[in-house]
């Protein structure tokens, strides 16, 4: 798209100026960014895809003699290898920070000196606010991430997943940074951490500047991806850094600090933020933590359950010990909470855990042939009719028109609880 504003106009102006690959960094690309091999046939030496010279090889591991490639030795009929990669030049104009994103494509034949073909896909131009305008090719509609529509101009674009995977790929490793990053702690290499990401910590993240000149680069890691937990637990890990402790696994570390605040402990102290065992302190806590969990669970069931008990009296208790009966079925009512989760394990339904007990339009009656529980019975209150009967399993009762017979006999019992 056009630039909007006078600093979009000057992006691409400088970015239109910038130097393409030197030899040197194209050779970088070809040697350092896809699987080399070189190819044995059944008759003849091995042939190095990266020069296309024959020498004498074993399979496996190995260094060309005439262009001191290392490549794999690898027995094959193949004739043509296609490869291709992303890779990264960083690079310093002005007061902004570039990351300029390259795919290399690359056709290797027996016999023939391998010429591959680079391609600019993208840069990133962070300012020393740490703000990032996108120059890029335009993106087209395909199934893969990197479909890009080659012929088009490098412009001002949006930013997207797919250049932001590209600019986390292969970086060159001769890094030219502004003046203002050199300042805030960068060494010469990214470490892996995400460029872009790195680059904006640097210019707007103190406690980034802080890490990366302590030489703390694992915590840099973490600070790029999680800057709210880095943040909320910057007091500990001053504390720990003045003590010299050492951070070998971050993430385990952040989560032995989490688990200590779940626990109410001293976040100051060096004596348990920097554990000279971290796993074995972790997994403590883990225990710990789980421990608590589960008294606090049940605490809360049990204030729950008193609340239960309290309503359930409420509801109910003008209809405990109600029964009825036509001579052959029993029907009667539920009188605790028990009961309820009884007869539900008993009979395979809901009646308990659905917390039926707790119903204030309903009463759940159970009907029984001898010792035999054949349905579980949820009644309307106000009129009696029958909302549900149900036997094992939520199946149906084949003696449900006989219990509504039963129900519909004794309505006025029902009745003379329900106004008690």
């Amino acid at each position: 798209m056009k630039p909007r504003n006078k600093k979009q106009e000057q992006i691409l102006a400088m970015s239109g100026q910038l130097r393409p690959l030197t030899t040197a960094q194209r050779q970088w690309a070809l040697t350092h960014t896809i699987d080399n091999y070189a190819l044995k046939y059944k008759k003849g030496n091995a042939v190095c895809l990266i020069c296309g010279k024959e020498f004498e090889a074993e399979d496996g591991k190995c260094t060309c003699p005439h262009c001191g490639a290392k490549v794999e030795a690898k027995t094959t009929t193949q004739r043509v290898v296609r490869e291709r990669s992303y890779f990264n030049i960083i690079t310093a104009v002005k007061d902004f920070q570039v990351i300029r994103m390259f795919l290399m494509v690359v056709e290797f034949r027996k016999g023939m000196k391998a010429n591959p073909a680079f391609i600019e896909i993208g840069q990133y131009w962070i300012d020393r606010h740490g703000f990032t305008t996108v120059v890029g090719l335009q993106r087209t509609l395909g199934h893969y991430i990197d479909s890009f529509a080659f012929g088009s101009p490098l412009e001002i674009r949006k930013d997207n997943d797919a250049f932001q995977h590209i600019a986390d790929q292969w970086v060159y490793p001769r890094i030219k940074v502004t003046d203002t990053i050199k300042r805030n702690g960068f060494k010469n290499s990214t470490y892996q951490i995400h460029p872009v990401s790195l680059f904006k910590a640097l210019l707007t993240n103190p406690k980034a500047e802080t890490l990366m000149k302590a030489g703390e680069v694992e915590l840099v890691r973490y600070l790029t991806y999680h800057p709210n937990d880095v943040d909320k637990y910057w007091n500990s890990i001053k504390i720990a850094m003045r003590h010299g402790y050492k951070f070998d696994d971050v993430p385990k570390w952040f989560d032995y600090i989490r688990m200590l605040e779940t626990m109410d402990k001293d976040l100051h102290s060096p004596s348990l933020i920097m554990p000279e065992d971290l796993t074995a302190a972790h997994d403590l806590y883990v225990r710990k933590v789980n421990r608590k969990r589960e008294e606090e669970r049940r605490e809360a069931d049990r204030k729950r359950a008193i609340e239960d008990q309290a309503k359930f009296i409420e509801l109910k208790s003008r209809y405990f010990g109600l029964s009825m009966s036509d001579g052959e079925i029993n029907l009667h009512t539920l009188d605790t909470i028990d009961d309820y989760y009884e007869v539900g394990n008993r009979m395979n339904i809901c009646v308990g855990s659905a917390h039926y007990f707790n119903k204030s339009e309903s009463l759940v009656l159970v009907a029984y042939i001898g010792t035999k529980q054949i349905a579980t019975i949820e009644i309307a209150l106000s009129d009696c009719s029958i909302i549900q009967c149900r036997g094992y399993a939520n199946g149906s009762c084949e003696y449900s028109k006989q219990i509504a017979e039963i129900i519909k006999a004794n309505t006025s019992l029902i009745e003379e609880r329900k106004r008690a």
